[in-house]
Formats: structure tokens, sequence, C-alpha cells
């Protein structure tokens, strides 16, 4: 079974740049174990409506995405370059 965690961010401000926030993640994955797969990345603008930026990891189990989610520098990713900047979320969790 396999856990896949997807979540959209708008931004405050209409030019944010998030290029730090993918390098911070995606610099942290190397270290996790436990990780299938991830991207992560600023929208490319196809559909009107959409959010500004997005995450999706699929993790080998729910325990592996709490090690992500519960991670010091994930957790200071989120507090430093995230939550100031950001406007509204979403979030989604499926597991096959």
């Amino acid at each position: 079974m396999s856990f896949t965690h997807i979540v959209t961010f708008k931004w405050q401000a209409d030019q944010f740049d998030d290029q730090p926030v993918a390098d911070a993640l995606n610099g942290l994955i190397p270290s996790l174990a436990g990780v299938q797969r991830y991207v992560c990345g600023a929208d490319i603008g196809l559909s009107p409506g959409s959010y500004d930026f997005a995450v999706v990891g699929t993790f080998d189990s729910r325990d592996h995405f709490i090690a992500y989610r519960d991670h010091p520098e994930h957790r200071r990713i989120i507090d430093e370059l995230i939550a100031p900047n950001v406007d509204t979320r979403t979030v989604v969790q499926l597991e096959d």
C-alpha cells in the first residue's frame, strides 16, 4: 500500500518567487526513507483558476509520510518560507 499527499497553495503576492520553496523541499527529500515519488513546483498556467504551487508526494506508508510531515527541516520550510506567504492551502491524501 502507498500513501499519496497532495497539497496546493495560492500565494498572497502575485509575483512571489516560490523557487526557494521548491529548492528547499527537493533538498529535504533525499534524506528521507520511504519516498517513492516527490514532485513540487509552480503551476505552469494552462488552466484558469489554478493554484500557484503544488506538492505531490507518494510514500511507502502513512508512517513514512508522518516522518516527512514532522521532520524538523520540513517544519522550518513551512514556518519560514510557506506560512508567511500563503493565502490559501488545500490538502488531499490518498491510500492505495
